[in-house]
């Protein structure tokens, strides 16, 4: 059976990211291969991946480290803002909350986590076990067409599980959007009052 044979391949989603434009230092999880997010905002991004080639693939302009989001060795409150580009579906399931956990750890009082990914549906069993989604991203300067797949088998998700997670890591929901199967999801980590 030819790899062809075991995809299953979704319909392309479009997502517009002409009006993203957090402030400070951002923290892109994730950021190798395509490294959308570091197109989009260059030297104001670190992009970390566990994937050394998918770093060095990746386009020029961000400070690139190789990193594991579940243990990030950055301090306390080191970003404005946080980001996850078509990432969680990479990771296991069961390491998401830990990867929610330090995001919410480095990511500065008021700042946002932004979540893009799609809806994977529940695995139905047969010979299509490759799930992917092709993605036609509008940047400023630009689209880039790409496509991003697991293995279908355990990667079931949906906007509502990552809501979830988000209120479990102790974050704020300040927006939810779905744009066909594809969703984007802002966190926003509460400013916490200071005593005298």
């Amino acid at each position: 059976m030819s790899r062809d044979d075991r995809v299953f391949s979704a319909d392309v989603q479009r997502v517009d990211l002409t009006e993203f434009t957090p402030d400070g230092r951002i923290l892109d999880i994730g950021g190798g291969g395509e490294g959308i997010i570091g197109q989009l905002l260059g030297d104001r991004v670190v992009a970390i991946d566990t994937g050394r080639d998918e770093l060095a693939k990746a386009p020029e302009g961000p400070l690139k480290i190789v990193m594991d989001a579940r243990e990030m060795g950055f301090l306390n409150t080191s970003f404005d803002a946080v980001t996850s580009f078509f990432t969680l579906m990479y990771i296991e399931r069961r390491h998401h909350q830990r990867v929610f956990d330090e995001v919410y750890r480095v990511l500065k009082d008021g700042g946002v986590f932004t979540i893009w990914d799609a809806r994977i549906p529940r695995y139905p069993g047969g010979a299509k076990d490759i799930f992917v989604v092709p993605l036609e991203v509008r940047l400023a300067d630009k689209l880039v067409s790409t496509a991003y797949g697991v293995l279908w088998r355990d990667a079931e998700q949906d906007m509502k599980y990552y809501v979830e997670m988000g209120k479990r890591a102790g974050f704020d929901i300040l927006t939810t959007e779905e744009m066909g199967e594809a969703f984007r999801i802002q966190l926003g980590k509460p400013v916490r009052a200071c005593s005298a």
